[in-house]
């Protein structure tokens, strides 16, 4: 007879004395085991216990009617509830473990670089000596910060999106260098040194907000038609007299403004004619990027400042797509003997060769969608910009240069030039 239908039995009270009494001690000592499992806080052994005691083939029956007896059962009942208890815990325990080492491999190895997926990536190599930081810096600075371009930066990633880095200056006007030091945390960057990158202000230039056809010149549609001056120099009278109290042994960064807008060969043979009398260098030269101004007179100009460099400055190891964003950089190692050297400058004064420089690099720059969000830029204005100057070529507004107080002074008395605006070189 099955237990089961002998515990039947004794809940109808069919059993005699005997039986009852042995039943009974079986619950009792089932109890007992029962309470001794919980207290361990192991409830789930006793399904293993149960598993055990079916396969070891426990069974009771009740024989003749009148008694009944246990087959098979382990005189040692303890040890095989440790050992039930043991395969348990070694079970459990070995998998704890590899969830446990798993989880804490993902922490150390896979999630700090799944969370920089998230964000920008300065880091990411460019290249074989190169970072994303050092390549967007040089396009970056060469576009939007005249005279201060950075195309060397140094990155130690913490995970996280989080980044130290470092920005060199690898040449310099007034024998000075200043590193930058700063991090990047989650796609926002801050520098320590905050005005180190900043763009010149949007006024910089005497034509911003000018209304009237830009093929005259400035100095008539401020005069003649009596428009208002909106530049960062004042009007042509005041900018001249700030000018003449300059420090002659400081060194300046001068903004130019042309008095008619130039094409760009035109405007490249006037630098050659005046720099052979009047010493300056670096000459950055500011694009027209959106049909402002119109005959009509019915619109503005309003300078976006965008602009490249016409004097090679330094060379450098980056890489990048070069069939994608064609001459995005002049100057790097694989051009440094003179004969390239003489062949890029020569390039450098056809507009064609110029034009694919600065709408590779407007082009580039646009697609720099994280890059462009940390520096407060819109990707949009780079594409109209790139769409703007191949469609009408490259026009020149003004320039940026480096010059001493004599050199400012020299220019300013050029026909060619309305106004200067200075600052001191950092």
């Amino acid at each position: 007879m099955k237990y089961s239908e002998l515990l039947m039995l004794y809940k109808e009270g069919r059993l005699d004395k005997a039986l009852q009494e042995q039943v009974e001690a079986d619950i009792e000592r089932q109890e007992a085991i029962s309470g001794y499992l919980f207290e361990k806080e192991e409830q789930a052994g006793l399904e293993i216990l149960a598993k055990d005691l079916d396969t070891e083939g426990s069974s009771t029956v009740l024989q003749g009617g009148d008694k009944w007896e246990q087959d098979n059962i382990n005189p040692d009942f303890t040890k095989m509830v440790n050992r039930a208890i043991r395969r348990f815990f070694f079970k459990v325990g070995a998998c704890i473990t590899a969830v446990t080492l798993a989880v804490v491999l993902f922490i150390i190895f896979l999630l700090p670089a799944l969370a920089d997926s998230f964000y920008y990536n300065p880091a990411k190599s460019v290249g074989e000596h190169g970072n994303q930081l050092s390549l967007d810096l040089a396009v970056y600075t060469e576009l939007c910060v005249p005279e201060n371009n950075r195309s060397s930066a140094s990155v130690k990633a913490h995970g996280y999106g989080s980044y130290d880095i470092m920005l060199q200056q690898d040449f310099s006007y007034n024998g000075f260098f200043t590193n930058l030091a700063g991090k990047i945390e989650k796609g926002t960057l801050d520098l320590y040194d905050a005005d180190a990158l900043n763009c010149p202000i949007q006024n910089v230039f005497a034509w911003f907000q000018m209304e009237g056809d830009s093929s005259g010149s400035l100095s008539n549609l401020i005069d003649k038609k009596k428009k208002t001056n909106y530049c960062a120099a004042g009007n042509a009278r005041s900018a001249a007299e700030t000018l003449h109290e300059l420090d002659e042994h400081a060194i300046y960064t001068a903004y130019v403004t042309l008095d008619r807008m130039m094409p760009y060969e035109k405007f490249m043979k006037y630098i050659n004619q005046i720099s052979k009398e009047i010493q300056f260098d670096g000459v950055w030269c500011a694009v027209c990027t959106k049909n402002g101004i119109k005959p009509s007179g019915s619109e503005r100009f309003y300078a976006e400042n965008l602009g490249f460099n016409c004097t090679l400055l330094s060379s450098h190891n980056l890489d990048w797509d070069r069939k994608k964003y064609p001459y995005l950089l002049l100057w790097n190692e694989t051009s440094d003997d003179v004969q390239l050297t003489e062949e890029l400058e020569n390039n450098m004064q056809k507009e064609e060769f110029m034009k694919m420089h600065f709408t590779s690099m407007l082009r580039y720059m646009a697609d720099q969608e994280q890059f462009l969000t940390m520096m407060g830029r819109q990707p949009q204005n780079y594409h109209e910009a790139a769409d703007y100057v191949e469609k009408n070529g490259l026009v020149v507004y003004g320039f940026a240069c480096i010059a001493k107080k004599d050199a400012v002074l020299k220019l300013e008395q050029q026909d060619e030039i309305y106004e200067i605006f200075t600052q001191i070189k950092r």
